[in-house]
């Protein structure tokens, strides 16, 4: 009788989570719209730049366009340099999207400066760390080949703070993590830079406080996150540029 009733509780705490979870996603504030067209601005030479990978990239959470971390990065590099900007990332894509729809773009764009984040959608719908890594490999590969551009990718992100999902479920997405963000992190070679989103500036004031780094979807990063992974990306690019 005990067995049952413990297995009763379990179940019906499953339920109240998920049940939670549902409630909470279909009661979303609406987020903004990030403008992705093209623009080109900053006077010197010119560096063609272009973003892809996730929401991440396209900068769901983020108040304006500005505040993306992909249109930081472009304004930054600006200061010397004209930068001719793109950002080609979609809401919901895996590390299998980025590698079959998004490579031959970022190709044909002939670019000098690629960022890429992606691996969270991976890491919430549980897909095998080997295909995760194999993408990632693949994407890096095809990149180095066809392009000359320097090359920054992102980590599987930390899910700490995204109170939106079950706690016991974010602990299995970081335990799962853990051991695959050792693997991409050692993808990194002199031209591919991979950017340590996941444990980047989360000791330091006022990135400590994770939960006032989420979005009002409590899933995604808000202005304040984004800065942190601006800073980032920013630390690796600023030792080639």
């Amino acid at each position: 009788m005990t067995a049952k009733i413990i297995i009763f509780l379990v179940i019906l705490y499953f339920v109240f989570e998920f049940g939670k979870f549902a409630y909470r996603y279909s009661h979303l504030p609406a987020l903004p719209a990030i403008d992705q067209s093209g623009k080109t601005f900053g006077i010197g030479s010119a560096i063609r730049y272009i973003a892809a990978g996730d929401s991440t990239a396209v900068g769901m959470g983020a108040s304006t366009t500005e505040n993306t971390y992909p249109y930081k990065i472009a304004e930054d590099l600006a200061k010397t340099n004209t930068i001719i900007y793109k950002n080609i990332a979609v809401k919901g894509y895996k590390t299998k999207d980025v590698l079959e729809s998004q490579v031959e773009q970022i190709i044909a764009f002939k670019p000098d400066i690629v960022t890429i984040s992606m691996g969270g959608n991976d890491a919430t719908h549980l897909v095998s760390k080997k295909e995760v890594l194999k993408n990632y490999k693949s994407i890096i590969s095809k990149l180095k080949e066809a392009t000359s551009a320097k090359i920054y990718i992102a980590n599987v992100p930390n899910f700490n703070g995204a109170s939106i999902l079950p706690w016991f479920y974010i602990q299995l997405i970081e335990h799962r993590s853990k051991s695959q963000n050792r693997e991409i992190l050692a993808l990194e070679d002199e031209r591919i830079k991979i950017v340590n989103v996941h444990d980047f500036g989360w000791a330091e004031s006022p990135y400590s406080d994770r939960a006032k780094t989420y979005s009002a979807d409590h899933f995604h990063p808000n202005d304040l996150g984004y800065q942190n992974w601006t800073n980032a990306f920013l630390e690796k690019i600023h030792t080639q540029f």
